[in-house]
């Protein structure tokens, strides 16, 4: 084999490496993001069991009547 080769084989196998690895971290913090994400909402289901009219639920309302009306202004 030529050096040209060599180069060519050692720069492909960077590359395969270099991929696996990006792979592997995206996966993992796919998996990561989603089994917090599960963990803080089954957390804050409980919490909220107690409070039926959250701050939350009002703020959620109050954006709805905004976007409504916004909407509502572009329409006409």
């Amino acid at each position: 084999m030529t050096e040209q080769d060599i180069l060519i084989q050692e720069g492909m196998n960077l590359l395969y490496s270099g991929m696996t690895v990006v792979f592997t971290f995206l996966v993992l913090l796919i998996i990561s993001v989603n089994v917090l994400r599960i963990f803080f909402s089954s957390t804050k289901e409980h919490a909220l069991d107690s409070n039926d009219l959250s701050p939350a639920t009002v703020k959620n309302e109050i954006h709805h009547k905004i976007i409504k009306e916004v909407l509502g202004g572009i329409r006409s």
